[in-house]
């Protein structure tokens, strides 16, 4: 009888031999170090230069690390990617050993409360043309979440969108630089010199009845900061675009921010809060942006507090343009309020409207600042206009501009006082043309506390509106004498009472001279080449070069809005 031996063992010997073999190539590949270029394709398996997934990509980075740059392609059509991924440190990354995912507009998404895409201590990475969509409708949705010392990471020329959460909660974000998955507002390293540049922010619609409570919110970031945020095109926000909050050296330069979410009454666009309380070596800057078309009770353009900067690095709000906003309560163009070394220059503030009040710009108790080159004009209230908000404020307030705004009750040029130290208020032009139901003044100066030095010369003021009680070119019941009034130029043909508040109500030209105990102050009509169409060229020549010298380092740097700046004025 042939007997048969029992082979089972041998068999499974073979499988195990062949599959331990299997697991050391694959264990090998594993281990490679990545450099070159690489894939990302949901329909092919993860091995080679390809991966399934994000995740599949992360776990990679995390696990091997990079020898050289790397480059990976999310192959088009491929999506979308339903998933959420964390970037971990991947060994070997550096300035030159780059990590670039190019999304080729492909989707990467979640339907869960949470962020899509992670940066958790990962450096060095670069995400273009990528659709990060937090599809989530509860709390903690975002886009991506920065956090744990992730530095030098770049998005450019992304969509970031939430697209379903409609709720009112602060920790959802487009992006957040949080200690915390499930907060916005957690303290920690958050992340250094990154860069959100070219992304377009909004809900994925038309409409605006989508979107998160914060745009991008970097809260108590106790890293060095310096992360810019720069030509981004954002929309669709519950309360705040830009919440920086106790952090150093952010710029935020060149973006649109437009159209708050449906049902907002607050929206705080830039709000700069204690802006490098904690090391001033890093310049803030947010500069060259655009607020339009917030339509709800409170609008707060440039909003910051305290935020401090040095001689040679001033915390800058310049070149920014606000308009077309509609305010149930106040509008407000730059603000910075409690500013220290800071520059505010060649802003627009025009076509607001407000149920109250409009208000121009707002350096409130700003100490060494300039104001220079503004323009506020073309903004309508039902109670008033405030071009410009001085009160306390510190510094050179020069070659301003106010023109064709209307308030119902009140009209302010300049609206200040207090100022203890030294303030130049040189080579503006204030022109107060409509009628009101009460008061407009021109300058309003109520400089009580007894100061360094106070100069206000070479302006031009035009009053023609009418008012229901006074106007007044000047109000300054105190330490007028002391103020400087010299080489102004009081254009005034309003048919209305009109007052050089000093010593009394003066209502003449040569008794306000008098009380200031000067004679260089001048009436004369400046000629204006079409104030109408918003061109306020004087063309006059009997007031060219009147101006009292001393300042041509100041006015004959300017060329704003087609005027050039002699030594009065303008000319």
């Amino acid at each position: 009888m042939e007997k048969h031996y029992n082979t089972k063992w041998l068999s499974s010997l073979y499988r195990g031999l062949l599959l331990s073999v299997s697991l050391l190539l694959v264990s090998g590949m594993a281990m490679a170090q990545l450099d070159g270029t690489y894939t990302i394709n949901s329909a092919s398996a993860t091995s080679g230069t390809n991966f399934k997934s994000f995740t599949d990509l992360a776990s990679a980075l995390k696990s091997n690390g990079v020898k050289g740059a790397v480059t990976v392609n999310v192959v088009a059509s491929s999506g979308p990617y339903s998933e959420t991924v964390m970037f971990e440190p991947a060994s070997g990354a550096s300035a030159t050993n780059t990590i670039t995912i190019n999304g080729n507009g492909e989707t990467i998404t979640t339907t869960s409360s949470t962020d899509v895409i992670e940066l958790y201590g990962a450096d060095y990475m670069t995400f273009k043309n990528l659709k990060i969509n937090a599809a989530g409708t509860g709390n903690s949705t975002k886009c991506v979440l920065m956090r744990n010392n992730a530095d030098y990471n770049t998005f450019d020329g992304c969509e970031m969108i939430v697209s379903r959460y409609r709720g009112t909660s602060n920790t959802t974000a487009y992006v957040a630089f949080s200690g915390s998955r499930t907060s916005v507002r957690s303290t920690g390293n958050h992340g250094s010199h990154n860069t959100f540049k070219n992304n377009k922010m909004w809900n994925g619609t038309t409409g605006y009845t989508y979107g998160p409570y914060y745009g991008i919110a970097e809260y108590y970031n106790y890293a060095t900061g310096n992360n810019t945020f720069d030509n981004n095109d954002m929309s669709s926000v519950y309360y705040y675009w830009m919440y920086n909050y106790y952090s150093s050296g952010y710029k935020i330069t060149n973006n649109d921010f437009h159209n708050q979410r449906n049902g907002a009454n607050y929206a705080y666009v830039t709000y700069c809060y204690y802006g490098n309380s904690r090391s001033v070596a890093n310049q803030i800057q947010v500069n060259n942006n655009e607020y339009r078309n917030m339509t709800c009770n409170y609008v707060y353009g440039m909003y910051s507090y305290r935020c401090q900067g040095t001689s040679s690095q001033p915390f800058q709000m310049s070149g920014n343009k606000c308009y077309n906003n509609d305010a149930g309560y106040y509008c407000y163009g730059p603000r910075p309020y409690y500013a220290t070394n800071f520059e505010s220059n060649n802003n627009e503030v025009y076509n607001n409207s407000a149920d109250y009040y409009v208000y121009g710009m707002y350096p409130y108790f700003g100490s060494n600042g300039i104001v220079d080159g503004n323009a506020v004009h073309d903004n309508t209230a039902g109670y008033g206009v405030y071009g410009y908000y001085v009160y306390y404020m510190e510094g050179v307030f020069s070659n301003n501009t106010y023109f064709n705004n209307a308030g119902d009750y009140y009209c302010y040029a300049l609206l200040g006082g207090y100022t203890r130290g030294s303030l130049d208020i040189v080579h503006n032009t204030f022109v107060l043309d409509h009628d009101v139901d009460y008061y407009s003044y021109a300058i309003y100066a109520y400089m009580r506390n007894a100061f360094t030095n106070i100069n206000v010369k070479n302006n031009i003021i035009v009053m023609s509106g009418k008012a229901g009680y006074y106007n007044y070119p000047v109000y300054s019941p105190f330490n007028y004498k002391d103020m400087n009034f010299e080489n102004n130029d009081f254009y005034v043909t309003s048919s209305s009472t009109n007052y050089w508040y000093t010593n009394s109500q003066n209502t003449t030209l040569t008794a306000f001279n008098t009380s200031v105990g000067s004679n260089s102050n001048i009436e004369v009509d400046p000629k204006f080449k079409n104030l109408t169409g918003g061109d306020i060229t004087p063309t006059n020549p009997v007031i060219a070069n009147y101006g009292q010298p001393g300042y041509a380092d100041i006015d004959l740097q300017r060329n704003n809005k087609n005027q050039m700046w002699s030594r009065f004025g303008r000319i």
